[in-house]
């Protein structure tokens, strides 16, 4: 693979691939999403980060090793795996978030992790997590942020119901409640008590806090449409 590097990436990628056609391109956004992330996290690696930018998923699983198709993911502690073609562009702020966040910790829940990342996009299918929140709430599709801090069950559901949900509901807490005391859960080694120690509520009492807040809002039905869409695959 060739190999580009930016301030703060290494990149690898394939001769006349997409990445390299884009590249210029690439490096603007990662730069882009790592200072916006050091910066709100007050944190920085204190090394590069190293990019395999992959034709396919397959690729993805060659490359890494283990020859499992992926379209992204994460290694500790510098390198990110991510398709990048015509159709899927695994680039941005989810991955990276990752690896900078757990410069401050890796919290053995798997909803936290993924909660921080998806603050950070904000949208999942290009759709705004708090519109996906809404819109299972509305429909009878939601799944309650408590019963996401245990790992098996977290891991149960669908990324496309947990992740969104988990981000919508960091969003609320960052915003209702201050980085400050989030990046202290964030560190925590228990997760549920932290919750209650930090915020003076159980899991339980916080996912109603956080439900009342969304049925403030409405979404679209335009948007439901396309939502409904996307979870069918038409």
């Amino acid at each position: 693979m060739k190999q580009t590097e930016s301030t703060h990436y290494i990149f690898f990628y394939g001769e006349g691939s997409a990445a390299e056609r884009d590249l210029p391109l690439i490096i603007k956004e990662q730069e882009a999403c790592y200072r916006y992330i050091c910066h709100v996290l007050q944190t920085e690696p204190g090394f590069k980060l190293r990019y395999y930018l992959c034709d396919s998923p397959e690729e993805v699983g060659r490359i890494y090793g283990d020859n499992e198709p992926c379209n992204g993911f994460a290694k500790m502690p510098d390198t990110v795996y991510a398709v990048y073609n015509e159709k899927i562009r695994c680039i941005g702020f989810h991955e990276d978030a990752h690896l900078i966040s757990y410069r401050i910790s890796r919290p053995d829940s798997p909803a936290v992790r993924e909660g921080l990342a998806m603050y950070f996009d904000r949208s999942w299918w290009g759709i705004d997590n708090r519109e996906w929140a809404v819109f299972y709430l509305k429909t009878g599709r939601y799944q309650p942020v408590w019963r996401m801090l245990d790992r098996d069950f977290f891991f149960s559901l669908d990324c496309s119901v947990s992740y969104p949900v988990m981000g919508a509901f960091t969003d609320w807490l960052i915003s209702s409640y201050g980085m400050g005391k989030y990046l202290a859960l964030y560190k925590a080694r228990d997760t549920s008590a932290a919750f209650s120690d930090l915020y003076g509520m159980a899991p339980e009492e916080l996912d109603k806090s956080f439900t009342e807040y969304i049925r403030l809002f409405r979404t679209d039905g335009a948007v439901e449409k396309r939502m409904e869409e996307l979870l069918t695959g038409r």
